[in-house]
């Protein structure tokens, strides 16, 4: 680096701390960081740090500087990386959910993740509402029903209804709930993506994507329409199988943001495990923290859903520390726990 380059960011060494503040990282485009504050906003002097340090100090590490979420298709704002899921327990659907709902948002949360099955749209409305968070600061994902769709309209008028009953304007991000393992054959799941696309063009969706479906029904989707998703959202935690690690590492690799539903190791297990309880004793976090951490810490945005306020607030309390190499890989091997179960959503390819 020359020395009058070297002056000049060195000079502005003291702003740079103002990136951690900001949240941004420098493994991510520098036009995205002003996208997301305004360039305006941004003294000339620091948008050269930001630009260079990493020629003069070497790149950072996530755990150094870490963004406030990830990037989606469709979408202007980043979607949030820890999310408040509102699927299967006895606490997803009325007051119980509202008051879950509100804890989670008043605790700093932003991503409320639902499904047309899950059959608690209105709930979430009324915790919305009573929340008093604007709405341009939340990221609201929905799925389609896809038993009750058959054409591309009616996964527009599935979307429709939706919107009725969360009371909102657009949809952060629309999936389609399943594929073969639902029961829904290629041709019928290409209509339905169809649908989803007019959505997204109809503008009642920003972003688009699918849940529970392996790589062979996304490349056939995309090979057909030319639109591939921005978000595929799977059971994912140490104890899946490599099938569905393969998954995940082939969709980010394609540019396909993964969701993690089922982070805690699935229905039954509750984030048990003798190298999980060990993990999480070395790092004075909880056995739930640790097992989230391992989805965030390869970059898979996470769902856990929770009743209580201390768990929520648990949940979102995961940005202090980060697995060493050693121990994400000691998870990923881990031996299966006892009284695990998992989902069954794919017939392959996906924790089938």
């Amino acid at each position: 680096m020359a020395p009058a380059m070297r002056s000049s960011v060195l000079r502005c060494a003291v702003l740079l701390p103002l990136a951690g503040v900001l949240n941004w990282s420098f493994s991510t485009p520098l036009e995205h960081k002003m996208a997301a504050r305004g360039r305006e906003e941004i003294p000339s002097c620091l948008r050269r740090s930001l630009a260079l340090a990493p020629l003069l100090f070497g790149p950072l590490g996530p755990s150094e500087v870490r963004a406030e979420g990830l990037r989606v298709a469709g979408s202007e704002k980043l979607m949030p990386r820890i999310g408040y899921g509102t699927c299967c327990r006895p606490t997803s659907r009325g007051e119980p959910l509202i008051q879950g709902v509100k804890a989670y948002l008043a605790a700093g949360g932003r991503l409320i993740d639902t499904a047309q099955v899950y059959g608690n749209h209105l709930d979430i409305a009324e915790a919305i509402r009573q929340s008093g968070v604007p709405r341009d600061e939340l990221w609201v994902t929905s799925k389609v029903k896809v038993q009750n769709c058959y054409t591309p309209k009616d996964v527009v008028q599935a979307v429709a209804t939706s919107l009725e009953q969360l009371d909102l304007s657009y949809l952060d991000l629309m999936l389609l709930h399943g594929g073969d393992g639902w029961g829904i054959d290629p041709r019928r799941d290409l209509r339905l993506w169809r649908g989803l696309q007019d959505a997204q063009q109809a503008g009642t969706v920003h972003s688009i994507g699918l849940s529970n479906h392996n790589q062979e029904e996304i490349e056939r989707l995309i090979s057909k329409t030319g639109v591939k998703p921005a978000v595929n959202q799977l059971e994912f935690h140490p104890w899946v199988p490599e099938e569905t690690k393969d998954l995940v590492k082939w969709c980010q690799n394609t540019g396909i943001v993964v969701t993690a539903y089922g982070s805690l190791g699935g229905s039954s297990n509750q984030a048990r495990g003798e190298v999980v309880s060990q993990v999480a004793k070395k790092y004075g976090k909880t056995n739930a923290q640790v097992l989230l951490r391992w989805a965030l810490d390869q970059q898979v945005a996470v769902i856990p859903g929770a009743s209580s306020e201390q768990h929520i607030r648990e949940d979102l309390d995961l940005e202090g520390f980060q697995l060493s190499p050693q121990d994400l890989a000691q998870l990923t091997a881990a031996e299966m726990p006892p009284r695990f179960t998992r989902w069954r959503n794919c017939n392959q390819g996906c924790a089938a």
